[in-house]
């Protein structure tokens, strides 16, 4: 009888370990994870900082990411430390060996049986220069039986410079997150997830059935950088005088390899604070280290202008979630004597406003455009105290115009739901409020959707309306991410209403308007945008690289 209870013992002992030390065999080698609880202590199994990649140092530096080594024993995958350096707003976390993947998983295979769960795979933003992926726990995904997966990639200078040639081509972040995505559809299997249901959060490109843009897209201005190679070298400038004058790749890649990664990443934000102004998050011309259209390579990720693509069809056509908050651009301009020192500027320098994918070279012809803008805002007055029109304005270049028409333009190939985010809740974090504007600035949905005890967000003090839109977003997105629809099914938690796909046929632009109540509305912004439309089709030509 002794024998036999210390038997028992011990397989009780090994099964409690089993389920609380989880350890997954990846290609790679063996991971243990952790078992974790959401706030309505919903089990689920954690694991964190999963090497995708190889750590991108040295002779890797400025290079496509390499698939991740093979290792010994059991990798701790249990916690997050490590982000990758931040152009702005530095951490003591922040490493060049960052390339890790979380994944969060509500079960795990067992006797070879996966539930298959659909699985949604987070890109966090940040303009390209900030952002970790620790700031995006699991929680209200669990809940919802989706697996969450999330990642670090390559920012600022050493995710984004570029020689515009063969040397350094560029684009490191974006491949970071493709090789990412390549790893999430190779092994989520071995986490109880499905990898021909897996839908990213934002603009990305590979192995994926379906994608949810929030407040971005590859048009907006921001996205692109049209003087990449100069920026390297004036970058590279800062600590060697040598490049303000040089035209040597090689001797550049040569040279930024070679420097430590503290000095490189105090280079790259020396570089952007002496030539950044107050109003580059407004007109946004491009983010200093963002995106470019490389030279062909065999690791190349953009070879060509995205407008082009997409106005062809030239897109992978999978069914999309995209939409905007209300008033982006808020986020910005939270300060009013910040602001109106702005809109002084662009009084005194209008040519300021115009979008640089307008390709106006013709002083007077860029002048005339120049009060055509302003003039959709303020009827010939002066930007001024206007605050509220500015703010418009700002918003509508950064995001409204350019979401809209990525839309507008891919619901010829594929299924498009567009939304706008309209609620002004205390989750958004955003107070301000400007005369003639919106109230709902950029990430202001973010925290509807993203919220664990762990990181200050407290669900159970949330009013009883911000209770319900975010059981309504985290709804809408992962009914989306299991069925291809967020609206499957008449819902009392929707208010009865479906989420019909968007059609621009007969001049219709069908939304869901995500405020206290839901409501189909048509025509977003529809006086403003459509004039914004009538200048760009006045250029006469298509050939953009931004919109």
């Amino acid at each position: 009888m002794l024998y036999e209870t210390f038997i028992w013992f011990v397989i009780i002992i090994k099964v409690v370990l089993s389920i609380e030390d989880p350890i997954v065999e990846l290609p790679n080698g063996k991971i243990l994870g952790r078992l974790a609880t959401t706030y309505t202590n919903t089990p689920f199994y954690l694991f964190q900082k999963i090497p995708y990649a190889t750590p991108p140092v040295g002779a890797l530096r400025f290079k496509a990411p390499q698939p991740a080594q093979t290792w010994d024993g059991v990798l701790n995958t249990t916690y997050l430390d490590v982000s990758c350096y931040q152009q702005q707003g530095d951490l003591s976390s922040d490493s060049e060996d960052c390339l890790f993947v979380n994944v969060y998983t509500p079960t795990l295979p067992t006797n070879n049986e996966n539930a298959s769960l659909p699985v949604m795979l987070f890109i966090h933003g940040g303009a390209f220069i900030v952002g970790w992926s620790l700031h995006y726990p699991p929680d209200l995904f669990i809940d919802n039986e989706v697996i969450l997966v999330t990642i670090n990639y390559r920012l600022g200078v050493f995710g984004f410079l570029s020689t515009e040639d063969d040397v350094i081509p560029g684009n490191n972040g974006l491949k970071d997150q493709r090789l990412a995505i390549q790893w999430t559809h190779d092994n989520i299997h071995l986490f109880g997830g499905d990898p021909e249901r897996i839908t990213i959060f934002g603009e990305s490109a590979g192995l994926f059935r379906a994608a949810i843009l929030e407040s971005g897209s590859f048009l907006c201005p921001w996205t692109y950088q049209r003087n990449a190679r100069r920026i390297a070298f004036e970058t590279a400038g800062v600590l060697n005088s040598t490049f303000c004058t040089s035209d040597d790749s090689s001797a550049l890649l040569e040279f930024l390899q070679g420097v430590s990664s503290d000095d490189l990443d105090a280079a790259g934000q020396q570089y952007m604070e002496s030539v950044s102004t107050p109003w580059d998050y407004d007109v946004s011309q491009g983010i200093v280290y963002a995106p470019v259209i490389e030279v062909k390579n065999p690791d190349a990720f953009i070879t060509k202008k995205m407008y082009g693509l997409l106005q062809a069809g030239n897109i992978l056509k999978v069914p999309v979630i995209m939409g905007i908050n209300s008033e982006e651009n808020l986020l910005f301009n939270q300060d009013p004597v910040v602001l109106q020192s702005i809109l002084e500027a662009w009084d005194n320098n209008l040519d300021l406003i115009v979008p640089n994918d307008m390709q106006i070279t013709d002083s007077q012809q860029h002048a005339d455009m120049a009060k055509s803008i302003r003039d959709i805002y303020t009827n010939d007055e002066p930007f001024g105290t206007r605050l509220g029109d500015g703010v418009r304005y700002s918003t509508d270049t950064s995001f409204s115009r350019p979401v809209t028409k990525h839309a507008e333009l891919a619901s010829a190939f594929t299924e498009i739901y567009f939304y706008q985010f309209s609620y002004d809740g205390l989750p958004g974090h955003i107070s301000i409020h400007y005369d003639g504007a919106e109230s709902v600035g950029h990430a202001e949905e973010i925290p509807y959707i993203f919220c664990s005890s762990m990181l200050g967000c407290h669900i159970s003090e949330f009013t009883e309306s911000d209770k319900v839109t975010s059981q309504r977003l985290i709804t809408l997105w992962t009914n989306f991410a299991k069925y291809q629809n967020p609206t499957p099914d008449v819902s009392e938690l929707f208010q009865n209403i479906t989420w019909s796909q968007l059609s621009v046929e007969g001049g219709d632009f069908l939304f869901l308007d995500i405020n206290e109540q839901l409501e189909i509305k048509n025509h977003l912004k529809a006086e403003v945008l459509q004039k914004w439309n009538n200048l760009y089709e006045s250029l006469n030509f298509t050939d953009f690289d931004t919109y």
